[in-house]
């Protein structure tokens, strides 16, 4: 008596090799889609900036329109803020 597995499908190709293959496609499809998260970059936000306070030294994400010092409260809109350099630079 035949399994299920052992249906040949067409051309001597059987289920189980259908199912084989499905398999590796999902796998290498699950591994792409890692690597590409991996090596995706960061994209940065319309509406926050990172700043530099010039009041207190404070560094951090703010609103691009309305932001305030997380430390001192001084005002740091886009005209205002001094953007920070990316470590290394």
């Amino acid at each position: 008596m035949k399994t299920l597995l052992d249906t040949i499908l067409f051309d001597g190709y059987m289920v189980r090799d259908l199912l084989i293959v499905a398999g590796v496609a999902f796998v290498v499809f699950v591994l792409i889609r890692i690597i590409m998260g991996i090596f995706r970059k960061e994209e940065s936000s319309r509406h926050f900036q990172s700043v530099d306070c010039l009041n207190c030294g404070w560094h951090g994400d703010v609103s691009r329109y309305a932001g305030r010092c997380a430390k001192c409260s001084q005002s740091l809109g886009e005209q205002k803020a001094q953007p920070r350099r990316p470590y290394g630079l």
